[in-house]
């Protein structure tokens, strides 16, 4: 098995990691041992390393080889590995894994390592809860973690000044306004406690972006005088994190950035858009403000200080930031990002483009509102799954306590009788309510597809019937008005376009026929003996491309293509050939170009034979094609430039054709001037 560079440098690296680990971490734990370590081990030493040197994909890596072998347990590795999957913007995977703090016990949180990776490890969690506006599940989760690490003997969790940041966060938007106000009061106390005795670059930081988290939520709420004060107290800590001794630049350009563009939307939401774009330039001279995801949310600001073709330009980047972050088309993701697009192009008078994302938000809101059911089932699974293990156990430990204390070994049979038969109760439940859901989603995805085949093919096809009946609607009612007059030239003028127009339909007509024909598994039957010439003058003369005055054609052929005959379908294959061109006169044509200048529009057919097989080569000089779209092409309904007209189904036909005669149609990628298709035939 082949195995390229890159994976081998991390399979040996991952390999020596995990040999010196084995070398030094038996001594290492005696040595915890004997002076009372707090539970950090040597893996935690690798794993730390490892992060500050930001590899984070390499991180998940070893910190999945470690939790396998039990140098660490699984509230540490849930800890660094959705601490990767974050910093890589992954953060649903992130939120899966934060679904597995509800199953880790208290007793398991019993050493300082476990208890601060779970106090981390559930901050974060409420933290992405409070980013994707589930309030009152961040809420409920803070509660939850609180519960349980005082049953660990941890009683300060929701003191935390995150912790009370985003409880007071939660409230305020859920209307608990004066009691909001409580936590922030306390979230600044546990500011001033922390720097009181720790004040490096990486407090200062943090506590830099709870005050700026306070900032943004009053901001967000309209209390825009009460935000003030917040983003006065961090400048103080950017001027002392810029002049520490042990300075962190990245840490000091997040922390400008941040500060500046809260007081860029205080000033626009003050009325004040000279200050708002003053700090907003300041924001925007960041390193952290080019991040491709801070281009996105610095649309925000945008679109408030109406910028609004600025705000359109950064969105042409989004579906790039959501598909490199793993987003999906959820609720909150058209909200928080699909929406506010929408807005941006419509005011920045893009029309089209508005009216695009427009039908794709129509589109996403079903399958939205199932994956939020999922989400919702997924985290109502694991919390009933929890409290199942929970009173499980809760039950076993009465049993044996009773067990012990009257030694009835009848009782004891008794229930593992009970315990049996209510297990295969279950599992035949189980099985069951799982056959149904499967079947259940397998009948709901089918329809979710067929909608969305359905919903795409009304949209390009109706523009393409509704032109032409637009015209022959026009022109009927101007023959039919009484006492018009009109001229000679005219009536053959509107002679002229009601046929064209009528053909147009009718061609239309035929590809649908033509798409029905060939989504069939039946071969086409393959009994006209035929030279390529033949069908070359066919397709030529079907497709009128010696009249198109765009451009300049030329049909190269050989002698064998002239007398060699093979056996085919006649009309098939011309039609076929037919489509081809018909794609090239369209794609060298001007108005192609968007405005460009195309250099001499050309379209070149090269017939030929070789070892029995035809060989029908269509090359023009248009727009051509990017090489990973070179079999997307072929798919119904696919066009890569989504204004222009057509179907989008010429080149599934054409191929589909080929294919139904055993032969085929690509497209060569290695020719870079325009496109060119090669038809293979016999």
């Amino acid at each position: 098995m082949d195995i390229s560079t890159k994976n081998l440098k991390k399979i040996l690296l991952t390999a020596i990691v995990l040999i010196l680990f084995a070398m030094v971490s038996c001594t290492h734990r005696q040595a915890m041992s004997a002076s009372g370590d707090s539970g950090y081990n040597t893996a935690d030493s690798i794993i730390s390393d490892i992060g500050d040197n930001r590899e984070f994909q390499r991180l998940i890596t070893v910190t999945d080889s470690f939790e396998r072998i039990g140098e660490i347990p699984k509230v540490r590795a849930i800890f660094y590995t959705t601490i990767a999957y974050n910093m890589l913007g992954q953060h649903r995977k992130a939120l899966h894994l934060y679904y597995q703090l509800a199953a880790i016990p208290a007793d398991s949180l019993n050493c300082q390592a476990n208890i601060e990776s779970y106090i981390y490890a559930s901050k974060d969690y409420v933290r992405l809860l409070c980013d994707m506006r589930r309030y009152d599940r961040a809420l409920r989760e803070a509660q939850n973690a609180d519960r349980k690490l005082k049953a660990a003997g941890y009683d300060t969790f929701v003191d935390h000044h995150d912790i009370a940041q985003m409880i007071g966060e939660s409230q305020l938007y859920l209307d608990q306004e004066e009691e909001a106000r409580k936590n922030f009061e306390k979230s600044l106390q546990g500011v001033y406690k922390r720097l009181s005795t720790n004040n490096g670059p990486l407090d200062l930081r943090e506590c830099q972006k709870t005050m700026n988290a306070i900032a943004r939520a009053l901001m967000y709420r309209g209390h825009y005088e009460e935000a003030e004060p917040w983003i006065a107290r961090q400048d103080s800590l950017l001027a002392v994190a810029d002049s520490h001794p042990q300075r962190d630049s990245v840490y000091v350009d997040e922390m400008k950035a941040d500060i500046n563009y809260s007081k860029a939307l205080l000033a626009i939401g003050q009325g004040r858009p000279e200050d708002a774009e003053r700090a907003f330039a300041e924001y925007q001279s960041t390193q952290t403000a080019q991040l491709l995801g801070n281009i996105i949310n610095s649309n925000e600001y945008l679109l408030q200080a109406q910028r609004y073709e600025e705000a359109a330009n950064n969105y042409i980047q989004l579906d790039h930031f959501l598909k490199q972050g793993g987003y999906k088309a959820d609720l909150e993701n058209i909200g928080h990002y699909m929406i506010p697009k929408y807005k941006a192009n419509l005011l920045a008078g893009h029309i089209d483009t508005a009216m695009l994302i427009a039908t794709k938000v129509a589109e996403y809101y079903d399958t939205a509102l199932i994956r939020q059911k999922i989400i919702d089932a997924d985290l109502l699974a694991t919390v009933y799954d929890t409290e199942g293990k929970e009173r499980q156990i809760v039950e076993q430990r009465a049993e044996l306590s009773r067990q012990r204390l009257l030694a009835v070994g009848v009782i004891m049979v008794l229930i593992i009788i009970f315990l049996l038969v209510y297990s295969l109760q279950r599992r035949k439940a189980f099985h069951e309510l799982s056959e149904t859901n499967r079947q259940l989603k397998l009948a709901n995805q089918r329809a979710e597809e067929s909608a969305r085949m359905k919903t795409k093919f009304i949209q390009q096809i109706s523009h393409e019937v509704r032109t032409p009946l637009n015209v022959l609607s026009g022109f009927s009612q101007v023959l039919a008005t009484p006492d018009i007059d009109i001229s000679g030239d005219e009536l053959q003028t509107i002679s002229h376009k009601i046929v064209e127009n009528s053909e147009r339909i009718t061609k239309l007509v035929d590809k649908m026929l033509d798409l029905s024909m060939v989504n069939s598994d039946a071969d086409i039957a393959c009994n006209d003996t035929v030279t390529p010439l033949d069908i070359a003058r066919q397709a030529i003369e079907a497709s009128d491309i010696k009249h198109a005055t765009h451009l300049q054609f030329q049909l190269q052929t050989s002698p064998q293509a002239e007398s060699q005959t093979i056996v085919t379908n006649q009309k098939s294959a011309v039609k076929a050939l037919t489509l081809l061109l018909d794609n090239a006169i369209k794609f060298t044509h001007p108005l192609a170009y968007k405005g460009r200048k195309a250099d001499s529009p050309s379209v070149t057919l090269s017939i030929g034979i070789n070892d029995g097989k035809a060989f029908f080569v269509v090359e023009d000089t248009g727009i051509g094609i990017p090489s990973d779209q070179a079999e997307n092409i072929f798919t119904e309904f696919v066009q890569l430039d989504e204004y222009s007209d057509g179907t989008g189904i010429g080149l599934s036909i054409a191929r589909s054709l080929a294919r139904h005669m055993h032969g085929d149609i690509t497209l060569d990628t290695s020719y870079t001037s325009g496109a060119r298709f090669v038809m293979t035939l016999g």
